[in-house]
């Protein structure tokens, strides 16, 4: 996997991504966003998906706070806010001010046309499962046609009925820790993972600084103040 200490100027994993959206970009000042390390620019959630728009909001993204950025615009199937018929195009507006790309590994089309734009920029490819956590051979084959797909981070967000699926989604993560993962269980019974995950090995932690964006998902401050109390910050 490529390095990312120079990205994030020699600081080490875990890292901890903020999401926000368009409205978020304009109206938070640099100091609300001083937790995060990354921030996820959720494009599909954005009023006003113009182009025109995108771009700028991105660069002043960019400008204001200082830091990495993940653009993602999230099919619907996956958890994306609304439908949207060309999603392509709205990815190559945000990437020149983009270090991460986000799409989904089962979006091969659109995986495929911003790889092939990235220029240097990392490819996260993404699952999610908002109503199960699927048996382990289906978590090691989702992994495995990521990787075949090129990207260099793969990402895994499922839900959890039990602990038994919280524990297993922790013990994937501990056995691909090396190669680049992120991994999150969704829900009640999965909370615990958006802390234990960056234990087991998962590069980033979600959270948000206005409102959640995911089920169980916790403030970037709330992240950082147990970071501190386990010794990971």
């Amino acid at each position: 996997m490529k390095k990312l200490d120079s990205l994030f100027r020699g600081k080490k994993p875990p890292y901890i991504a903020c999401v926000i959206n368009d409205t978020d970009v304009h109206a938070l000042d640099k100091k609300s966003l001083d937790v995060a390390d990354v921030i996820e620019l959720r494009i599909d959630m954005f009023e006003d998906l113009s182009l025109n728009h995108i771009r700028n909001t991105c660069e002043v993204a960019k400008d204001r706070f200082d830091k990495p950025i993940i653009a993602t615009v999230r099919d619907i199937k996956e958890g994306g806010a609304k439908e949207i018929t060309d999603r392509l195009r709205l990815y190559e507006s945000a990437m020149p001010f983009a270090d991460f790309i986000d799409v989904e590994i089962n979006s091969s089309a659109i995986l495929n046309g911003v790889r092939k734009a990235l220029n240097g920029r990392f490819l996260i490819g993404s699952y999610h499962n908002f109503q199960s956590t699927p048996d382990d051979d289906f978590l090691y084959e989702i992994e495995k046609k990521g990787r075949l797909a090129g990207v260099d981070i793969v990402k895994i967000a499922v839900t959890a009925k039990n602990r038994d699926d919280l524990i297993r989604l922790m013990l994937f993560t501990l056995r691909h820790k090396d190669k680049g993962i992120i991994t999150m269980s969704m829900g009640e019974e999965g909370a615990p993972s958006r802390i234990i995950s960056t234990v087991f090995g998962s590069l980033m932690a979600y959270g948000f600084v206005s409102k959640p964006s995911a089920p169980g998902q916790l403030s970037i401050s709330q992240l950082l103040e147990i970071f501190k109390l386990i010794k990971l910050r």
